[in-house]
């Protein structure tokens, strides 16, 4: 029986590779839940109710957890979701309190955030 060896060059390229092919597959369905929201959804302002700083990335941009609310047809919705957000976003968020976000008719507690949406 042969011993894997984590130091040669086939196991080192097979795990970029690996590597490679989930970012990539990750990327696509990111992409398609994107486009899902775009073509479905509802697009609506929604109030923000509070935000809450729960992280940074590296390149400057803020995680925050928000709870929003906005009405659809039949009620008034409630939802908490996470997200990052430019120095840009946020100013355009914390300008009026709002965002701009999409929703599932289906299911409005699926929300997508939009904050570049706005003017």
């Amino acid at each position: 029986m042969a011993a894997i060896v984590f130091d040669s060059p086939v196991f080192i390229i097979s795990l970029i590779f690996i590597v490679c092919i989930g970012i990539l597959l990750y990327c696509y369905y990111t992409g398609v839940v994107h486009d899902k929201f775009k073509k479905e959804g509802v697009r609506t302002e929604a109030k923000v109710l509070s935000k809450e700083k729960i992280g940074a990335s590296g390149t400057g941009n803020t995680r925050f957890r928000m709870v929003v609310e906005f009405t659809t047809k039949n009620e008034t919705v409630t939802v908490t979701t996470k997200r990052y957000f430019t120095p840009e976003d946020l100013i355009k968020i914390m300008r009026n309190n709002t965002v701009v976000l999409y929703y599932l008719p289906q299911d409005p507690q699926q929300v997508l955030l939009m904050p570049g949406e706005m003017k």
